[in-house]
């Protein structure tokens, strides 16, 4: 099973009330209800506090809502007293918004690396349960090339499900999501999921952005000219291609399916 994931952001950093990320959000969920995919929405603070009432309609459509930062600030810019102040703030606010408690967090740019590993014990002392931030693999500059590819827990309990990768000879490669995701020709994608261990968790992981395909192009949107330019071209096909990863293997949302492992220092 592969669990639908969105990171729920403005890449342009506006956070406009009408902007082009609360109208491509909606689409998602319809998407979702269409497909009947029930889908793990980590959301910017920033986001919660300009359109509330967007969080409320993802809970209420039957998805999960989890925390991606403040401001998407990658943990390596980031000062931790800020990053804990923030932190609690907006999981106050998200809770009392959806009347739910906030389990999940992902790193902005998969930014958990041995460096910054002083949030986790941050995340768990605001009562984080779960963290999806790391990238097993060389491959990005926020990459943890040690790290398991499969769940496992941090010295203070919290489970991180890591970022599905496929090997490549001595390489890791992310598959799933991203610019990754459309640069993967689609039976390799299809091959490395087929040969995933049982015990990894699949998931994809996806922004509004890249079901944008009427958004002009901006060259820096995604912190260089060759990033942005793949990623708006890939736009006209994420639709289609997320669908087809997804296609009778969508699974829940991730804060369920934390709920069924069984880990080293569990009580189930």
């Amino acid at each position: 099973m592969i669990t639908f994931t969105i990171d729920l952001e403005d890449p342009t950093e506006v956070y406009d009330r009408e902007g082009r990320y609360v109208l491509m959000t909606r689409r998602i969920l319809d998407l979702c209800e269409a497909r009947k995919y029930r889908a793990t929405f980590f959301t910017v603070g920033r986001v919660a506090q300009a359109v509330p009432q967007l969080i409320k309609d993802i809970v209420a459509r039957g998805h999960e809502i989890a925390y991606h930062s403040h401001a998407h600030v990658p943990l390596t810019q980031e000062e931790p007293e800020r990053f804990r102040r923030e932190s609690l703030d907006d999981k106050n606010f998200i809770e009392q918004l959806i009347g739910k408690s906030v389990a999940g967090f992902r790193a902005p740019a998969f930014s958990l690396t041995p460096q910054t590993l002083w949030a986790i014990d941050i995340l768990g002392e605001l009562g984080f349960r779960y963290s999806s931030s790391i990238m097993p693999t060389r491959l990005s500059r926020y990459g943890f090339p040690n790290a398991s590819r499969i769940p496992f827990r941090w010295p203070n309990g919290m489970i991180e499900l890591p970022l599905p990768v496929g090997d490549m000879g001595p390489l890791r490669m992310p598959y799933l999501g991203g610019i990754y995701m459309y640069a993967t020709p689609l039976p390799l994608a299809r091959l490395w999921t087929n040969r995933a261990r049982p015990e990894e968790i699949l998931w994809t992981y996806t922004h509004p952005y890249d079901f944008d395909s009427k958004e002009k192009f901006i060259p820096d949107l995604h912190g260089g000219l060759f990033a942005s330019l793949v990623l708006w071209l890939a736009r006209r096909v994420a639709e289609k291609k997320i669908n087809k990863v997804l296609a009778s293997r969508n699974g829940l949302p991730l804060g369920e399916v934390v709920q069924t492992l069984t880990l080293p220092g569990t009580n189930s």
